[in-house]
């Protein structure tokens, strides 16, 4: 979401006690997007059964994940360089480092401890104003960095690449002008190419899906060449996938909700070829899940409500050794279409035509919000999570799991919440989790969470990194 869309002011929100116990400095902007293109089905008309490829509920566990490794604190709201609500947080872990952007600041950490190697505004990174949703990635094929924006003019994109594979040696910088409103945008990767999908909202552009393909080899050279494509519709943007380990290229694949994001009982995979030129090919397979409906209740100690906007939307896809994974948090008839869940799904690629072969749901029980859900697979084919949560007995708080390939689900706490929620208008735009390509089997989540900074007297919003294994 841009910075300058719907800037508003606090004044109703800081009336009738919404702003009790957290304390905030300088001048704070809410930012807003558009809302869900179509009208949400009917809970009544969509069935309760379950796909034949649906795993039941995961169930809460005491135990941690195999091991909870080095975690620290990333980018907080007194620290964005921005004064708005909310974060996007989102990073990328590569070598020594690990890099994390936030609406409209970039960090970079030492992997093992966790010291900041370089933390400033976007705007200066770039070396023009940001308009907000930053993303960054590990490209393990090259070994680059690439971090992307929206432009100050809400217009365009801007485009980082690294010159090598530290973030602390430069960046050849790129500003992909006149493209209408490119809102919510989304990095990917293959072999040949940088894919940013994103929903254009310019004049005529629909608030279509709508893909970037770069070249990388012009990039990594410091030019810039790239070819603009429409998909078939497709509403809050199509992740590109981050082609982890494929060196053979000529594919990119894409995972999204099936037509919008209020509602369905498929998700859509994308393949894409001739990608780097004026007429690419787009094939699409629908796969069928179970229901799911954009969820409408989260709850909060103190009888507080958290905003569920947005959820039914996809935001991360990786690829790995014929399998895509990715996440969203939805509704589902098992709860009644009422509680965000964590709904995830493992698609084979590397036949004919995609197969789901795995599908589940994160459920923490009865009455409990899971939120910004996000998920990568590692060298030996167990899962590592990453989403937030809360509910009434619990402040908004990140949590990270993996599920190993017997099955086994352990989950932890990786930032408890500590703090009311005040700002109920929306909960973020995306979490991260990925693997560590050093050793192929740490995952590395970031995510955010509600609590009190230790050196303020009150915090609205906090990140967080933690890294961890599977058994």
């Amino acid at each position: 979401m841009s910075l300058r869309i719907a800037r508003r002011f606090l004044g109703s929100l800081l009336s009738g006690g919404l702003f009790v116990g957290i304390c905030l400095s300088g001048t704070v902007t809410l930012l807003a997007q558009y809302v869900p293109v179509g009208p949400p089905t009917p809970v009544e008309s969509i069935s309760n059964s379950s796909s034949t490829n649906t795993l039941p509920p995961l169930p809460p566990a005491a135990d941690p994940p195999g091991q909870l490794g080095q975690g620290y604190d990333g980018i907080d709201f007194l620290h964005s360089s921005c004064g708005c609500l909310p974060p996007d947080s989102n990073a990328a872990v590569g070598d020594n480092f690990v890099v994390e952007t936030v609406n409209i600041q970039i960090r970079v950490f030492d992997k093992t401890t966790g010291t900041h190697l370089l933390d400033e505004p976007l705007a200066t990174f770039f070396g023009q104003s940001s308009g907000g949703d930053p993303y960054v990635l590990y490209d393990d094929l090259a070994r680059r960095w690439y971090v992307s924006s929206i432009d100050g003019s809400d217009s365009g994109l801007l485009l980082a690449v690294s010159v090598d594979a530290s973030p602390l040696h430069g960046f050849h910088t790129f500003h992909i002008e006149n493209l209408g409103f490119p809102d919510y945008p989304k990095p990917g990767f293959n072999k040949d190419a940088i894919f940013i999908s994103y929903n254009d909202f310019g004049p005529g552009g629909g608030a279509a899906a709508t893909i970037l393909s770069i070249d990388k080899a012009a990039a990594f050279s410091g030019s810039l060449i790239y070819f603009k494509s429409v998909p078939v519709f497709q509403f809050r943007a199509m992740p590109p996938a981050q082609m982890h380990g494929d060196r053979s290229g000529g594919v990119e694949w894409f995972v999204s909700t099936d037509g919008n994001d209020a509602s369905g009982r498929t998700i859509r995979v994308t393949r894409m070829t001739e990608y780097l030129t004026n007429a690419p090919n787009f094939t699409y397979t629908s796969l069928a899940v179970e229901p799911y409906v954009n969820a409408s209740r989260a709850d909060q100690p103190f009888g507080g409500s958290v905003t569920t906007f947005p959820n039914t939307t996809t935001t991360q896809v990786h690829y790995r050794r014929g399998f895509l994974v990715t996440a969203m948090a939805s509704s589902i008839g098992r709860d009644g279409f009422l509680y965000p869940k964590g709904l995830y799904y493992q698609i084979d690629v590397s036949g004919a035509a995609p197969v789901l072969t795995k599908t589940g749901v994160i459920d923490p029980g009865l009455g409990v919000a899971v939120q910004m859900p996000s998920v990568d697979m590692d060298i030996r084919g167990n899962l590592g999570f990453t989403w937030m949560e809360s509910s009434s007995t619990e402040f908004l708080s990140m949590w990270v799991a993996t599920l190993d390939r017997f099955g086994n689900f352990t989950s932890s706490v990786a930032a408890p919440g500590g703090s009311f929620f005040s700002f109920s208008f929306r909960i973020g735009d995306y979490s991260t989790t990925v693997l560590d390509p050093y050793d192929q089997q740490t995952f590395f989540s970031a995510n955010e969470y509600i609590g009190v900074e230790s050196n303020s007297t009150g915090e609205i919003w906090l990140t967080h990194v933690r890294a961890f294994t599977a058994p």
